[in-house]
């Protein structure tokens, strides 16, 4: 924040936190750690220069839980988060939080890629080692390269509501789920079961360094043990690079129907000639029979299609669950990249049936590896989840998916448009112009100039006017047609 007074609100939350971290045992769970790795960035947010992010306030009162008692943590939570909100909104609405929230979110963005990436690594790293300790040190350093992608992910959609919350919105009906988010929208209190690290190596960089704001609890960065490497890395980034699927089986056609004594019912004759001539009530019937028939047959495929997608579900989380409680997370991570890339309609299926188990912090998971899908898959893997009634989650796919190169961008909104979702493309369209810079926009609209200029620039409308004027400067400059005073 610019110099001077704080605002009171601010003021407020940093006295909150400050008593906060005096009733926690210094050097030891989160809160050892923060101060390990950035006490610069944990000073600023004591001394109310700088708010927080979420998953910081979450971790200390997880550590708040597991050394004085869920209760306390409960009551503490309650009000954290009714003086966070009031911090966020005083904070945001000073001069330059917009540019100063939007840096933030290219540095978060920035952070997500390099945490995937190094997850990436060390899966590969994993998967030819050996050796048990190499392999426990290496799944040490995976889940807290995990952790930092989880706090990046948190981050970035807090940003976007932040940011979301400061535009001005023009007075049109607004497609339905798809209005802004709450500024901030932290959860209830930590998770009280989850134990706080204190071993494990800590990776180098800042914890709190490009703030901004989450709701994702950390994971439990503590490895115990890896099972068995397995051949090759797998998941959502690596689907259609091997292996295949069972076509589901055709139905037979029906059997011609027989007369009530048994005989064969003699064909209807075709041809020219005999146009209309035996079409009458019995052809009617004969149709509405076949019709029933044909729907009947279909019933049944989806049904079994569901039954299926149940199982392989259920199954999956069953696996995962004893992974999890086994401490091998980094086997747990690659269930999910598995996952990732199963048919469309198998996916919010598999991230209910892991609420329900109790592991719904894998469905952020699950996003991040879907979100490395192909454009195609990815589209309707989006679409899927919007049709199943979990609009966010098919938001914050594509919200993520805007962390991809600009080209890429351009080719899942072309496989929406195609799939007949001109919403969820105009939605990832609107997200790309909010948090990539308008040159990045204009690379984007190249991939398609005559369709994606003209919805670009209504994204950029609906953000703001003056991101409407910087993106059709930037398309004017690419020399591309369709912008409004380009010869």
């Amino acid at each position: 924040m610019a110099s001077g007074r704080l605002p009171a609100e601010v003021e407020e939350f940093a006295r909150y936190l400050r008593a906060l971290t005096r009733r926690l045992a210094a050097g030891t769970g989160w809160y050892g750690v923060f101060a390990l790795r950035d006490p610069e960035g944990l000073r600023a947010c004591l001394d109310g220069s700088e708010v927080p992010p979420w998953d910081v306030v979450q971790s200390l009162l997880q550590d708040l839980s597991t050394q004085r008692g869920a209760d306390a943590a409960q009551e503490a939570a309650a009000r954290a988060s009714t003086l966070y909100r009031a911090s966020v909104a005083a904070h945001d609405t000073g001069p330059g939080s917009r540019e100063a929230l939007q840096a933030r979110l290219g540095g978060m963005l920035r952070e997500q890629r390099n945490a995937a990436l190094r997850e990436r690594d060390l899966q590969a790293a994993i998967s030819a080692t050996e050796g048990a300790a190499d392999r426990e040190r290496l799944g040490a350093e995976l889940a807290w390269a995990h952790d930092d992608w989880r706090r990046a992910t948190a981050r970035i959609e807090e940003l976007h509501a932040r940011l979301t919350a400061l535009t001005p919105r023009p007075s049109r009906p607004s497609a339905p789920g798809t209005g802004p988010p709450a500024a901030v929208a932290p959860t209830a209190g930590p998770e009280p079961t989850a134990p706080a690290p204190t071993a494990g190596p800590r990776p180098p960089g800042t914890l709190v360094g490009a703030l901004g704001s989450g709701a994702e609890a950390p994971v439990e960065p503590v490895v115990q043990g890896l099972g068995p490497a397995r051949p090759r890395p797998r998941g959502a980034r690596f689907a259609g690079a091997g292996g295949g699927g069972t076509a589901a089986p055709t139905p037979a056609s029906p059997a011609p129907p027989l007369a009530e004594s048994g005989t064969e019912v003699p064909a209807t004759p075709r041809g020219a000639r005999f146009a209309g001539a035996y079409d009458g009530e019995g052809g009617g019937k004969r149709r509405k029979r076949d019709k029933a028939a044909d729907d009947g047959q279909r019933l049944a495929r989806e049904a079994a299609e569901r039954a299926a997608a149940r199982r392989a579900a259920q199954e999956a989380v069953a696996r995962l669950g004893r992974l999890r409680a086994a401490g091998r997370s980094g086997e747990a991570h690659v269930v999910l990249c598995e996952a990732a890339a199963w048919p469309a309609p198998r996916l919010p299926v598999l991230a209910e049936e892991l609420e329900r188990a109790g592991l719904g912090a894998d469905v952020s998971t699950l996003l991040w590896e879907m979100a490395c899908l192909p454009p195609t898959r990815l589209a309707a893997a989006a679409e899927a989840l919007v049709t199943a009634d979990r609009t966010a989650d098919g938001e914050r796919l594509l919200r993520q998916s805007v962390s991809r190169p600009a080209p890429e961008v351009a080719h899942i909104a072309q496989a929406l448009l195609a799939a007949g979702a001109p919403r969820g493309a105009a939605f990832l369209l609107e997200a790309l112009v909010r948090a990539r810079t308008p040159e990045e926009a204009a690379r984007a609209a190249a991939e398609d100039p005559a369709t994606l200029v003209p919805l670009l620039l209504d994204a950029a409308a609906g953000v703001s006017s003056s991101s409407h004027h910087d993106l059709a400067h930037a398309l004017r400059m690419a020399a591309l047609p369709g912008v409004p005073g380009l010869a």
